[in-house]
């Protein structure tokens, strides 16, 4: 039912193991595609020292459930269930986090300003949908802006690993200014 956290199955401190997996892929792209990779960057970025029980803020004591991916119960207070979003702005969403972290990287790595209309078409969701992941993108950043550095950090090192277009972001489109 559960996986306990060991020596030999420790949660990264670093992201040493999701830049193995990287570079098996043959683009950056898929880090987008795959949500198993885009929670993993999340996971890393919100819990540099491993995950971190938000009831008792034990960290080592987690324990990876199977019964939904990403998900960790607290093996110390055995309070509560949660996940990296948990207490974050992307908490409550039914968003994917491949979702956010493509928006992220608009606009935080490639610096890109799209309106409302631009996100809503690009990632296929509605116009109140974008406008709610832009407010708590900014809300994210600051509430939390040890996370978001940490984020940013990574894609931009991700970003620099990869030669070519990332497929998810060749559809986001870029604003012209100026002529």
């Amino acid at each position: 039912m559960s996986e306990q956290i060991s020596s030999t199955t420790a949660f990264p401190a670093n992201l040493n193991g999701v830049f193995d997996r990287v570079r098996q892929s043959p683009t950056i792209g898929e880090i987008f595609e795959s949500e198993e990779l885009s929670r993993s960057l999340v996971e890393a970025a919100r819990w540099p020292q491993g995950p971190e029980c938000p009831s008792c803020k034990s960290v080592g004591a987690a324990c990876k459930l199977t019964t939904r991916p990403g998900l960790w119960t607290c093996k110390a207070c055995r309070r509560c269930q949660y996940s990296a979003t948990s207490g974050t702005p992307l908490h409550g969403t039914r968003v994917t986090i491949a979702a956010w972290l493509v928006l992220f990287h608009a606009f935080e790595v490639r610096k890109q300003r799209l309106s409302v209309s631009q996100v809503s078409h690009k990632l296929n969701v509605s116009y109140l949908t974008a406008k709610s992941m832009l407010q708590r993108l900014d809300q994210l950043k600051t509430e939390m802006p040890e996370m978001a550095d940490r984020l940013r950090s990574q894609l931009i090192d991700l970003s620099g690993r990869r030669e070519g277009v990332m497929p998810a972001m060749a559809r986001m489109g870029s604003v012209v200014t100026g002529a």
